[in-house]
């Protein structure tokens, strides 16, 4: 019996759970959940942004699964990594543009904030994006090593790279912190550590003060 594997390029429906301020959106913080994890769930952590001129959206990622009776989402597997890696950079970047026609968001700030497995979509993203982000957040995981760091630091020109990491953290220790802060010092990737007292969470005064300026 012979196997032939081979793709198509199909489309489907995408989800994403989204903050209105009531006033001008004077900034959009894009949030990217980490593993088994959903938009709906992971938007409600950033309740202290909600300050009637943030937009906060929370796109989810594109595989559902179970996990222990309750429904999660996970943004890409090994297998054919490259592909999901560029459906998921073509998805957000669709629903940039969505928002961008539906509300007047031209002039506002646009911040990417990762958070666990959601770093490295948040990392991949704001290095390939055809927008431009003027911060890019993330928070307790390890860094994408595959990232074109060229690419990464010309898109950080004038911007920042915050990273922060919880102390007691028992997933992702601070030693892998510490590694993929010495892996982006040595491609000369510029950027703050912001480390707080506490495990794999967001952190609300870790994440205000990298969004202070």
């Amino acid at each position: 019996m012979k196997i032939v594997e081979s793709k198509i390029v199909v489309e489907r429906t995408a989800s994403y759970s989204l903050v209105l301020p009531e006033n001008k959106i004077k900034s959009v913080v894009f949030v990217i959940h980490g593993y088994a994890q959903l938009a709906k769930d992971f938007i409600r952590e950033f309740d202290f942004l909600d300050d009637g001129a943030t937009s906060i959206v929370a796109p989810e990622g594109l595989s559902r699964f179970y996990s222990r009776d309750k429904v999660g989402a996970s943004w890409m597997t090994k297998v054919n990594r490259d592909d999901e890696i560029g459906d998921y950079i073509k998805y957000l970047d669709r629903l940039e543009s969505s928002l961008t026609e539906l509300y007047d968001i031209s002039s506002a700030d646009k911040i990417i904030l990762g958070f666990s497995q959601g770093v490295h979509t948040a990392a991949r993203w704001f290095t390939e994006s055809l927008y431009d982000h003027s911060q890019l957040i993330l928070c307790s995981s390890d860094f994408a090593a595959d990232v074109d760091f060229i690419k990464l630091k010309k898109r950080l020109n004038g911007n920042e790279l915050i990273y922060i990491q919880g102390k007691e953290d028992a997933i992702v220790g601070i030693d892998i912190f510490r590694k993929s802060s010495s892996l982006l010092a040595s491609n000369d990737i510029a950027h703050k550590e912001i480390l707080f007292e506490g495990k794999h969470v967001i952190s609300k005064e870790a994440v205000s003060a990298a969004m202070r300026k």
